[in-house]
Order: structure tokens, then sequence, then C-alpha cells
């Protein structure tokens, strides 16, 4: 008879209670910044387009870990960006790897809920340069659309959606085109 050995580090890990990442103890911005290095962490594992980033940041949702949501949202936004903005020899939306579709506006409304829950909750977590650059990324996303005679209404009202969940970040010199 064989004998199999399983590493008890499988039955610990599945044993183990669900994490409180909303830990009191941490002041706003150390909490934002625990967040930020679990997505650091994470989202290696979630590579590949906006929707497989957005979903780690479901999952980060599903574990109550808004924190660690609001980045992966965010980068999921930055990789939209880059797809219809920074795409090398860009010869108009026929040349992009992704076409625009509601699942552009799911990822900008998972930011934009992910922030407000993060505003009301931790109202003191320094969100600026997530909100600017956010701001950056739906601004020349809009105006690359508007060039090509595309619909770039929904990135516009996610830009309202964003001004007024963070009415006090200033964002007049944000670079867009």
């Amino acid at each position: 008879m064989v004998a199999y050995h399983l590493p008890m580090s499988l039955f610990k890990r599945a044993n183990r209670e669900p994490q409180n990442y909303d830990d009191p103890l941490l002041d706003d911005a150390a909490w934002l910044g625990a967040g930020e290095a679990r997505y650091n962490r994470l989202v290696s594992n979630h590579y590949g387009s906006p929707d497989t980033i957005a979903a780690g940041g479901d999952q980060r949702i599903q574990q109550a870990d808004t924190a660690s949501a609001l980045f992966f949202y965010q980068k999921a936004i930055d990789v939209l960006h880059s797809i219809y903005v920074c795409g090398f020899n860009d010869t108009g939306p026929s040349s992009w790897s992704r076409q625009p579709s509601s699942r552009d506006q799911t990822i900008v409304d998972r930011y934009l809920t992910t922030l407000q829950s993060v505003r009301e909750v931790r109202p003191g977590a320094p969100v600026n340069g997530s909100v600017m650059e956010v701001t950056h990324r739906l601004r020349t996303i809009s105006s690359k659309f508007d060039s090509y005679g595309l619909n770039s209404s929904p990135y516009k009202s996610g830009l309202n959606t964003l001004g007024s969940i963070a009415p006090n970040v200033d964002v007049s010199g944000v670079f867009w085109s």
C-alpha cells in the first residue's frame, strides 16, 4: 500500500476564516494602502483583458475587500485606455483588439460604485491619485471616440459621476487630448 502525504497547509488554508479587510485599527490611508498592496500581489493572476482584471475586482468585492477592488477596476480602465488610445499603429477602430460595448460601461460603473463605497466607509482614504488617473483615462478615451465619430457618452457620463463622487479632487491639471 502506498501512502500519500499531503501538505498540511492545504487543510489550514481551506479551514481558515475569512479575513477582515476593514480593520478598524487602520486609519483610512493605511487601509487603502493595504488594499493596494493586496491588489499588487494578486493582479498578475488576472492579466489578459479588461474583463479578466475587472473579474479580479469582482472577487475582491465578494471577499469584502473594497480597497483592493478599487485598484482592480482602475487597472481595467487603464487597459481600456491602452486598447483605445495607446494602440501601436492605430488606424482607427478597426485596428483595435476590442470594440466598445456595454462591457466597458460595466467596468466603469463598477469602479464608480466601488469609489462611492470607499468614500462612504473611509472618507479620509487618499483616493486622489486613483480619481486623477481614471479621469485622464476616461477623458482621453472619450476624446478618441469623438475623433472617430463613435459614441463617447458612456465615458463622459462616467466622468460626470466621478466628479460628483469626488468633487474635492482637483482634476483641472489632468492631461487629456
